[in-house]
């Protein structure tokens, strides 16, 4: 508030002293002609008007003139002396009674109820005052710092969903390449001794490329503080180098179920993208079409006009309608609800890596049942990535 506004409390002070002052003086006046109106009529109803002539002049009463009966006309003529300062004093009781209704008791009370809430945590409210004067201000200042405190708590919430979402996300991520390794792993176990050294030294390079995946992943993902943080690598691959990486992980991913790609493009086609991030996508869409397939996964990739495209469908009840509209909302999991391990945020993620190589994913069902999930990246080479 400017300086006038804050001179609106002793202003208003004063403004309630004025017609106190106003009052108290003509209540004086009135005391003192009802205490003279009732002196001369007391005297005249006794009778006695030699008194009456002479009382003002106090001889009569230094004399001890007055007789002993006439105590009450004493009474009347200094009670004026009692009722002057008591009348003034109810006046100044009721003006500042009046002055603190009006201009201090709902600025304090508001204040006073606004420090409890804000004792107890409690910032989801507002601080509002009708008064212009410096409680008024306060008020206004009270309700700046609640404001304040609000977006800081707002913020370090979101701050802490936020990484609490990263850790789910990372937590996610990290499954499919576990689960691929494990593959590997139980494949070996299962040829032990009857695969050759090549193929022994093709399993181990698999195995290799994953775990460098596994620790690129691990280092891009621990050096951001949110997921709308990461920035895409762009590194140059062909269709075909593509295409294999997608095969083993999905034949790996869906070692209990049938699964089929169909590669629709030249193998020498050079793609321009982030290599880490469209797997990561694959590893979360195959995973996916895997646990709601009831046999088969198909996995159709392909390019056109600057854009590459791959498509995975399953042979499962599809998406219902409201998954449809829902399902790349962070921690939507439709009627798994009750799916410790499905988090609700493979698709989300899926999304959001989408968009950061300029494409995005749609969600469909196919025509004979099953759901298809479409993810699409920008190949064009370009130097603003």
């Amino acid at each position: 508030m400017d300086k006038m506004k804050k001179k609106r409390l002793y202003t208003s002070l004063i403004k309630y002293l004025i017609p106190c002052f106003i009052v108290c003086m003509a209540g004086g006046f009135v005391i003192m002609w009802l205490s003279e109106y009732f002196q001369r009529w007391y005297l005249n109803r006794a009778g006695n008007i030699v008194i009456a002539t002479y009382i003002y002049t106090d001889d009569l009463e230094i004399s001890g003139k007055v007789p002993e009966w006439l105590w009450k006309y004493k009474v009347i003529r200094y009670s004026k002396a009692m009722l002057i300062p008591l009348w003034s004093v109810v006046c100044l009781w009721f003006t500042f009674r009046l002055f603190y209704r009006r201009e201090l008791e709902e600025p304090v009370d508001v204040l006073s109820k606004a420090s409890e809430r804000i004792l107890g945590d409690d910032l989801d409210f507002t601080v509002e005052s009708r008064s212009d004067n410096e409680l008024g201000a306060l008020c206004y200042s009270f309700e700046t710092m609640r404001k304040n405190l609000y977006d800081s708590n707002y913020q370090l919430w979101k701050s802490l969903e936020e990484r609490k979402r990263l850790n789910s996300a990372f937590s996610h991520d990290l499954r499919t390449p576990i689960t691929v390794l494990k593959g590997y792993t139980e494949l070996a176990e299962q040829f032990d001794g009857q695969l050759s050294p090549e193929k022994q030294q093709a399993m181990l390079r698999k195995m290799t490329g994953q775990i460098e995946r596994l620790e690129r992943y691990t280092e891009k993902m621990s050096g951001i503080h949110k997921l709308e943080d990461i920035i895409p690598e762009e590194s140059c691959f062909t269709f075909g180098q593509l295409c294999k990486e997608v095969y083993e992980t999905g034949s790996l991913v869906c070692a209990v179920k049938s699964y089929f790609q169909n590669n629709d493009g030249d193998k020498s086609k050079e793609l321009f993208t982030d290599r880490e991030l469209v797997m990561q996508v694959c590893e979360n869409l195959v995973a996916n079409a895997s646990r709601y397939a009831d046999s088969r996964v198909n996995c159709r990739i392909y390019t056109d006009s600057g854009k590459l495209y791959i498509t995975f469908s399953d042979d499962g009840e599809g998406f219902s309608e409201e998954a449809l509209r829902k399902a790349w909302q962070p921690f939507y999991r439709g009627g798994d609800e009750n799916e410790k391990e499905h988090f609700g945020l493979g698709l989300y993620i899926c999304r959001l890596l989408c968009r950061k190589c300029g494409g995005d994913i749609a969600l469909a069902n196919n025509e004979k049942g099953g759901g298809a999930v479409t993810a699409s990246f920008d190949i064009k080479k370009s130097e603003s990535r």
